[in-house]
């Protein structure tokens, strides 16, 4: 037997857990998980709405679950998405400003009121992601953030925007958890719109 005691099944059931186990905010004050993905709705379909944009933001496997689900809301949903991961760009400005600049800084140069920021750290500790959220807030843009690893940790603890943190401290976990809180409500708008096409 390859596995003993880390079988792969276990780590799946704790997937499911840590999902499950979800915490929440919105502007600093709890909320349910239910009322939680229900607000990330409401954002998507206002962005399609007002034609804001969403921009994302995340480092390592966290920013290609970034790439994945910003052609999912703009293919399914119709919302405008953008994700700063050119290569040229990000490497101009972390050797311009330094890398924890590296989103902040075009970001500035890019947003327009009504725009929508993701932010994902899976330990919420990035200090690039945490530049871009302050710039997010401080532009009055809708700010939605996604960690993990400890509830203390400085994405999390912004206490404003709507908030989601999943309690793991895998890397494998936060991440597929993140991108699965994501699906969930992309792909259940996407077929809420279906329905109502068909009927």
């Amino acid at each position: 037997m390859i596995f003993s005691k880390n079988k792969p099944s276990n780590w799946i059931t704790d997937l499911g857990s840590s999902i499950k186990n979800t915490k929440c905010k919105l502007s600093g004050e709890p909320i349910s998980f239910d009322e939680a993905m229900e607000k990330l709705g409401d954002i998507f379909i206002n962005a399609s709405i007002s034609r804001g944009s969403v921009w994302w933001v995340a480092n390592g496997g966290s920013l290609a679950v970034c790439s994945h689900l910003s052609q999912d809301i703009l293919n399914k949903l119709n919302v405008k998405s953008f994700v700063c991961s050119d290569p040229s760009l990000i490497t101009c400005m972390a050797n311009d400003f330094g890398y924890e600049h590296v989103y902040s800084k075009p970001l500035k140069k890019l947003i327009e009121k009504g725009d929508i920021l993701i932010a994902i750290s899976s330990s919420g500790d990035s200090q690039n992601i945490i530049n871009a959220a302050t710039l997010a807030l401080e532009h009055e843009l809708t700010l939605v953030t996604f960690s993990g690893f400890k509830i203390t940790n400085r994405l999390y603890e912004l206490n404003k925007g709507l908030a989601f943190y999943l309690p793991s401290s895998l890397y494998g976990l936060v991440e597929v958890g993140h991108e699965a809180l994501l699906h969930a409500v992309i792909e259940s708008l996407w077929l809420e719109r279906m329905d109502k096409e068909d009927s």
